[in-house]
């Protein structure tokens, strides 16, 4: 499934970490915006790792975004929609 994960946090060192975290499991399309296509597992583990780096003050939303995500997703300006390996298969 696609997802999109967008987070707001005040700390550099803690931002930098969810960043990279985030980089390992999908593609970045804004300064704190990541996309993903993972299975049921992946995001299991994601949100496990998004939860143990979290802090209170700290912000982080996960959209799933289902099956017909393409059609859901509008992309404007120099913004490029990403690919994914699936998005290949007919």
């Amino acid at each position: 499934m696609r997802i999109v994960v967008s987070y707001d946090i005040p700390d550099d060192a803690r931002r930098l970490k969810m960043a990279a975290l985030l980089k390992s499991y999908g593609e970045r399309v804004q300064l704190s915006v990541f996309e993903a296509e993972l299975n049921p597992y992946q995001l299991k583990s994601l949100l496990g790792k998004i939860r143990e780096l979290m802090e209170p003050e700290d912000s982080v939303r996960v959209y799933l975004l289902g099956k017909d995500w393409k059609k859901r997703t509008l992309t404007l300006g120099r913004a490029t929609p990403l690919s994914f390996p699936e998005d290949d298969v007919i």
